[in-house]
């Protein structure tokens, strides 16, 4: 915190100790002459010069007193009149600190997506609770590991007492992405790969097959090339994003020579940004009857796209404290803010269908992202959102300070990508079912928008600069 001579400070700066050290050592130089205590100077407002360093001048005589060169008490050493009460703030009017994060986030629960099979020894290779059938995309957490950032913070005082400032800071986490890709050429030994789903019109669990090879006893084998029904590759994958500032307006609660105490009362803002994308392809054997529901000779692919944001405007309070011994600081801060997360749900889909000798037919309809879910959708909901932080750290100079912390951060509504989808289907909205008709129920998959709690938290490395 900055000091500004010839002020008086009652507030976290350290002003009004260095005036305390004057009229202490002015004490100090009564008590030292004891004759002078016994000709009237027990009375108040008697006047002084300001000591200077270890130099000690005495008391300037006053009406009816002789004048006495006083005897300078016990030199006070220098660093004992030097309160820092900066406890790992960086001193100055002035300060800047910024830190690495190392930080982790809630994972997004993905639903069973991509599955593998057994042809020959279920009915419904493929289908969730067939035997044979395994889940080799899906059904587990995305985006939950750890990943890098940065924290940028920024404050002034508005008065040279330190006790009123203003402080701006930024955060950001680097973009987390993950992939999956896998593909079959529908050959002896190669994969079966489906999509599962849950059959609203018949309610039962099936698949729709993006691969399916040859069997080895021959059975399926529909070419003397040994193909089978056919070939195909799919592809997922998810990104998130977020980042978060806040500013604040700080007042001094109270302070000492070794502790001081902020409160603050500000606006913050977040945004978190996530997405699954879902791509595949399929070439049909051609051996197979053309038109729906074989698609004889056709290549057929189908895109599915999940995306989500969300803002946070708030107001919030909080405090901040910290406490040092020597040049070691431990540092602690509470915040809470409330307001609104603006949730956007972004759904879309498409299907292209390029049969033998003719153009490809491309509907405006995907697979999850069907017809009956698809669209922008836009809502406001209450959210609180709570982060507390602490910091340990050294003051090598009045100018420089380095520290290591932990913050958690929670976020009470969020809307994410996964929770938007339904695998519940109905054949009257996908493109490659015989039974395709939209203006037909049921209306599955269905739209509803599904938000939970997300949180952050990690580890920081930072310095402090102030002037």
């Amino acid at each position: 915190m900055g000091m500004n001579a010839g002020v008086v400070c009652h507030g976290p700066g350290r002003n009004g100790d260095a005036m305390r050290t004057i009229l202490s050592l002015a004490v100090l130089g009564v008590l030292a002459s004891g004759g002078l205590a016994q000709e009237g100077f027990a009375g108040a407002g008697i006047p002084f010069l300001p000591v200077t360093g270890n130099q000690w001048n005495g008391l300037l005589p006053i009406s009816g007193v002789s004048s006495q060169t006083l005897e300078p008490p016990e030199a006070i050493p220098n660093d004992a009149l030097q309160t820092d009460e900066s406890g790992g703030l960086p001193t100055g009017q002035f300060w800047l600190r910024g830190e690495y994060l190392l930080w982790w986030t809630k994972g997004s629960q993905l639903p069973p997506l991509i599955t593998s099979g057994l042809p020959g020894v279920s009915p419904l290779p493929g289908a969730l609770g067939q035997t044979g059938t395994s889940v080799i995309y899906g059904n587990s957490d995305v985006n939950h590991g750890h990943r890098s950032g940065g924290r940028f913070t920024g404050g002034f005082w508005l008065d040279p007492c330190g006790t009123y400032g203003l402080e701006a800071s930024y955060f950001f986490l680097g973009s987390r992405q993950t992939a999956f890709n896998t593909s079959s050429d529908s050959l002896v030994g190669s994969s079966f790969i489906a999509r599962p789903f849950f059959d609203a019109l018949a309610g039962t669990q099936n698949a729709q097959l993006v691969a399916f090879p040859a069997l080895a006893n021959g059975t399926n084998i529909l070419t003397a090339s040994g193909m089978g029904i056919a070939s195909g590759d799919i592809s997922a994958s998810t990104y998130n994003r977020f980042q978060g500032a806040d500013v604040n307006g700080i007042c001094g609660v109270c302070s000492g020579c070794n502790y001081w105490l902020l409160a603050l009362v500000g606006f913050r803002y977040l945004e978190l940004e996530e997405g699954i994308a879902i791509t595949e392809n399929t070439s049909v054997n051609p051996v197979l009857p053309a038109g729906r529901p074989f698609f004889g000779g056709s290549i057929i692919s189908i895109s599915d796209q999940f995306d989500t944001r969300n803002n946070f405007y708030g107001g919030q309070v909080g405090f901040r404290g910290s406490v040092r011994r020597g040049r070691a600081f431990v540092e602690a801060q509470g915040k809470i803010a409330l307001g609104v997360t603006n949730q956007v749900v972004d759904i879309r889909g498409s299907t292209s269908i390029a049969s033998p000798g003719a153009a490809a037919t491309v509907t405006p309809v995907g697979f999850l992202a069907s017809g009956s879910n698809s669209g922008h959708f836009v809502r406001d909901r209450f959210a609180v959102v709570p982060e507390i932080g602490i910091n340990a750290g050294y003051q090598f100079t009045d100018c420089l300070s380095v520290f290591v912390g932990y913050n958690f951060l929670y976020w009470s509504s969020v809307v994410r990508p996964a929770d938007q989808i339904d695998l519940g289907l109905s054949g009257t909205q996908l493109p490659t079912d015989s039974r395709y008709n939209p203006a037909a129920g049921p209306a599955r998959p269905a739209m509803h928008i599904r938000d939970s709690a997300f949180w952050a938290q990690g580890i920081s490395f930072g310095l402090g600069l102030g002037f």
